[in-house]
């Protein structure tokens, strides 16, 4: 393929997006990135809507007006720079029109990927922004292939009669994720017995309530919502970029609970944190075992009422901890890595 420019658009997640652009760049490939968040009119305007939504037919015409500029910007980038492939996460922001655009007029293969819940259910409810919340759905016939982070959303689909569509767990940035050398300072700042980062949800609150008595550390957005929840005091604040690995490194376990929406997939912790060379106990999600061998490379629990012992059996066996560690980070490097990932993409795009 002499052609290596690809036009990616993504809204920005947590610095995924970034990672997925890298491993584009790390495979020979030259990644136009186009960030499809929320302008400032656009967010005023949708969070408006979800406010007083009988005034949405006043609000439509002007968020499909800012939509359709930042969809004008896509087309006239891919008329310029004339990519082979468009890769679009989620695509919430893309019109169908410009997808044919890209396809019949362009000759550009466009592809999907979604990190999150396609058909979530939201869709059609009152208030919000109406053209992001069905983008997605009206685009899937015009998508050349669509690539899902979870089996079970994968099998969905094809339920639906869409044929196109595969499997591509989510990964992990090992430029990014890494372990880091720690004070003093930072080794006691940061070093719980359990730590976990992340945002709040009732299967969360739950498991970590269930570790009443142990060091605790949580970090994240939103959690100071919950207070009313939260048995006991646990959480410490916001974290972000080098400081989760700081927070993974000093911590002796680091415990990851997936979002509610994961069936048959798992979120891109599950492979950060044993990159980071730290030790991780994840709920248990169907595909787990596709991913990694439980108990050597991982450890995992399946119901709330066993982490409890599970976390202190591994407080109490650091050699056990070391060795799972070892292989997991192995696992990792080996098999999930965003460039290991970018090449299935581009694998199916040419």
């Amino acid at each position: 393929m002499d052609n290596k420019k690809i036009l990616m658009i993504s809204t920005d997640y947590y610095g995924i997006e970034t990672s997925i652009v890298r491993a584009f760049a790390s495979n020979g490939f030259a990644p136009i990135f186009m960030n499809s968040r929320m302008n400032s009119s656009e967010r005023a305007l949708s969070k408006f809507m979800r406010v007083f939504p009988w005034i949405k037919k006043i609000c439509n015409p002007l968020v499909k007006a800012a939509l359709k500029k930042e969809n004008d910007k896509y087309v006239s980038i891919a008329e310029k720079q004339k990519p082979v492939f468009a890769f679009i996460v989620k695509g919430d922001a893309v019109f169908p029109e410009t997808i044919r655009y890209l396809r019949d007029k362009l000759g550009i293969r466009c592809l999907s990927y979604q990190w999150d819940d396609p058909f979530p259910s939201y869709h059609g409810t009152a208030g919000g922004n109406d053209y992001r919340d069905r983008n997605f759905q009206d685009c899937i016939k015009y998508y050349d292939h669509i690539f899902i982070f979870d089996n079970h959303y994968v099998e969905e689909m094809r339920n639906r009669g869409v044929g196109n569509v595969s499997y591509l767990p989510l990964a992990a940035d090992d430029e990014l994720f890494r372990k880091v050398e720690l004070t003093g300072e930072e080794r006691e700042q940061f070093g719980f017995d359990v730590c976990f980062v992340g945002m709040p949800y009732d299967n969360r609150i739950e498991a970590l309530n269930s570790l009443k008595g142990f060091n605790l550390g949580v970090f994240g957005d939103y959690w100071e919502r919950f207070e009313d929840k939260m048995i006991g005091e646990y959480y410490r604040g916001r974290a972000s970029g080098e400081t989760v690995q700081k927070i993974y490194n000093a911590s002796k376990i680091v415990l990851n609970i997936n979002h509610p929406q994961s069936r048959h997939g798992v979120n891109a912790r599950t492979f950060e944190i044993p990159c980071c060379e730290a030790f991780e106990i994840v709920n248990y999600v169907n595909g787990l075992d596709d991913l990694f061998i439980i108990g050597e490379e991982i450890v995992c629990y399946k119901r709330t009422e066993e982490l409890k012992d599970i976390v202190e059996h591994y407080l109490l066996h650091e050699d056990e901890r070391r060795e799972i560690v070892r292989k997991g980070y192995a696992r990792v490097k080996r098999d999930h890595t965003w460039h290991q990932r970018v090449q299935e993409v581009i694998g199916l795009a040419q």
